[in-house]
């Protein structure tokens, strides 16, 4: 078993929708959806779609130990930080991939995710010399490498970049200017961060599935950004 700690709008968030929508996939129903009619998405998404709409914030890691006590622990973790207003959400096409990103940093998001990567690193199964091989062929920077093989993925810390993936990597815009008729504006409404969630994947190959979203510390206000 893999699991993963995302971001994941909230469920009364239309932009969930949205995203399950578009990648075929919703981890909280662990059920298909109706995809929009766009020419090529299917066969353009097949590797996001496992994973679901989502941002990364300790990535997939193989479980050892007992999961409720990392659970118990996380839960501790999330009740010390109060929910927060992520920035903006703005379309990228990065190297073939498209996706959403923040328009501007929150030091509140990388607290967070630096947080829950240090926090939860003792239910993770080092990787082995092989597995650690097959992950770092494709990193361009010693300390990706070197992150990749303390904390099991390259992209934490400064190497961390919030992202919520909306295809694999191929090379063609007509797919980026699709996912803007799909969301319009949604990914630019402020929302708060109230929650993360855990999801497993059960089996290799298999879509992730949300097992529990787990709360963040309550806020009173949304503070729109300024």
């Amino acid at each position: 078993m893999r699991v993963a700690i995302y971001y994941l709008p909230e469920a009364d968030d239309p932009l969930w929708q949205a995203g399950c929508s578009w990648l075929g996939w919703n981890p909280e129903s662990a059920r298909s959806c109706p995809r929009p009619a766009v020419v090529g998405l299917a066969e353009a998404s097949r590797r996001a779609s496992r994973y679901g709409f989502h941002a990364t914030i300790k990535a997939p890691m193989p479980l050892q130990g007992d999961l409720d006590s990392l659970l118990q622990t996380l839960s501790r973790t999330l009740a010390g930080f109060p929910a927060f207003t992520l920035p903006p959400l703005q379309y990228t096409q990065d190297e073939g991939f498209v996706a959403l990103r923040l328009s501007q940093a929150s030091l509140q998001l990388a607290q967070l995710a630096d947080t829950c990567v240090r926090i939860l690193e003792p239910w993770r199964r080092p990787y082995t010399a092989d597995e650690l091989e097959a992950r770092s062929q494709k990193l361009r920077q010693d300390r990706q490498r070197q992150y990749l093989e303390q904390w099991g993925y390259p992209y934490v810390f400064e190497e961390f970049i919030f992202h919520m993936t909306l295809s694999d990597q191929q090379p063609d815009s007509r797919l980026l200017e699709a996912a803007k008729s799909h969301f319009g504006d949604l990914p630019a409404q402020p929302r708060l961060v109230r929650s993360l969630a855990i999801l497993c994947e059960n089996s290799p190959d298999a879509p992730f599935t949300l097992l529990q979203r787990i709360p963040l510390a309550k806020t009173s206000t949304l503070t729109l950004p300024g």
